[in-house]
């Protein structure tokens, strides 16, 4: 019998929340009345509880009557789960006055596809890049 440790294992395959951060990742940046989340890796199933939270940490720096872009560039994989999570934060912000804009560079319009579906194209606007959704974001907003 080996009972030597087993060199291939990864050292987070043993620390659970060590192996979200590494599988999903965020900077949140903010530049006066405009936050910025840039998320990298997967948001799926396992990913999904701190892409919830991840986006809650970029709320309170969002101010009122403010933006808050999420730029989806670095994201390998969106569940549909992932997407409806943006879309009910969208509608929880526009109702403190806060604008949600999304910059996904993807060639598909799945994204695009599933907001329209959930009815939620009222709350959220997708943009083809960042500097489109920051370019969005400029003056008041047109809704409010």
């Amino acid at each position: 019998m080996n009972n030597r440790p087993d060199e291939t294992r990864s050292p987070a395959a043993d620390d659970p929340a060590a192996d979200l951060c590494r599988r999903l990742g965020a900077v949140v940046e903010s530049a006066g009345q405009v936050t910025v989340l840039r998320a990298r890796g997967e948001i799926d199933a396992y990913t999904l509880p701190r892409w919830r939270s991840l986006l809650g940490s970029a709320v309170p720096a969002s101010a009122v009557d403010g933006h808050l872009v999420v730029d989806l560039d670095e994201v390998t994989f969106l569940s549909v789960r992932a997407i409806m999570a943006l879309a009910d934060l969208a509608e929880q912000l526009d109702r403190r006055g806060i604008g949600m804009h999304l910059a996904d560079g993807r060639t598909g319009a799945s994204i695009a596809r599933v907001v329209d579906l959930a009815g939620m194209s009222e709350w959220i606007s997708i943009h083809r890049d960042l500097a489109t959704a920051l370019a969005a974001t400029a003056g008041p907003r047109s809704d409010a």
